[in-house]
């Protein structure tokens, strides 16, 4: 990788290039799907314009109140390092919205560049299963806070550190019933667009959008400002 040079932008600059950000993110909502060529190299796709994912239910891992004004309804691949990137910013901009925005996680584990993505999906869902949604993302956390420790034997080794008990883990691992759950959330998002991680649907009582990639917070937030203030 090439090292990148400090430097300070001139005020005018840096007004212009602000300007440029908050259109762009205005206007994302509207752009067309990239390859999946892209996806893999720059980590982010465009997102569609409409989507028909699933309500947010009682069934799902969330943050926040199902009865909160939007919900986001991510869907992540836990070694993902995008997703790792965002997941700082989706937890920041929830907790600074006063309850008025809600975040849930769902399954798209990116099996064929990600050999542990499964198995950390599986994982999560047995840890949710057995020790309930603040397990669950406590879960989530550790996944994204080290990404380089993800194996099978790590994960096990946390849902015990989490208070999950050994047997029913691994019953629970080896349950189709689990398998189904996370195929059924990487089957959803594929069929309403999502090519790569993070995807995520901007979802409210007048309609849901896909929003892809790791974007910066301001990016994030004119991007939920502009979906909250459409006609």
């Amino acid at each position: 990788m090439s090292e990148q040079k400090n430097f300070e932008l001139n005020p005018s600059v840096s007004i212009l290039i602000a300007g440029v950000l908050i259109a762009g993110a205005i206007l994302f909502v509207n752009l067309q799907p990239q390859s999946p060529a892209a996806v893999a190299a720059g980590g982010a796709q465009a997102p569609t314009t409409a989507t028909n994912v699933r309500p947010p239910s009682a069934q799902d891992h969330i943050v926040g109140s199902l009865n909160a004004p939007l919900v986001l309804i991510e869907y992540t691949d836990f070694q993902c390092p995008f997703c790792s990137l965002v997941h700082p910013t989706l937890k920041k901009i929830v907790q600074e919205s006063n309850g008025n925005i809600a975040w849930v996680l769902r399954n798209f584990p990116l099996e064929s560049i990600h050999p542990n993505a499964r198995p950390a999906a599986l994982a999560a869902e047995c840890i949710a299963q057995e020790l309930g949604n603040d397990a669950y993302w406590k879960f989530a956390d550790a996944m994204f806070a080290d990404q380089s420790k993800i194996s099978p034997a790590y994960l096990g080794q946390l849902a015990l550190q989490l208070g999950a008990q050994k047997g029913a883990y691994e019953a629970c691992l080896a349950s189709p019933a689990t398998a189904k759950k996370v195929d059924a959330d990487a089957a959803e998002v594929q069929q309403n667009g999502g090519q790569g991680t993070p995807y995520t649907i901007l979802y409210d009582k007048r309609g849901q959008t896909g929003v892809s990639g790791a974007l910066p917070y301001e990016t994030f937030s004119a991007v939920i400002k502009a979906f909250q203030a459409r006609p």
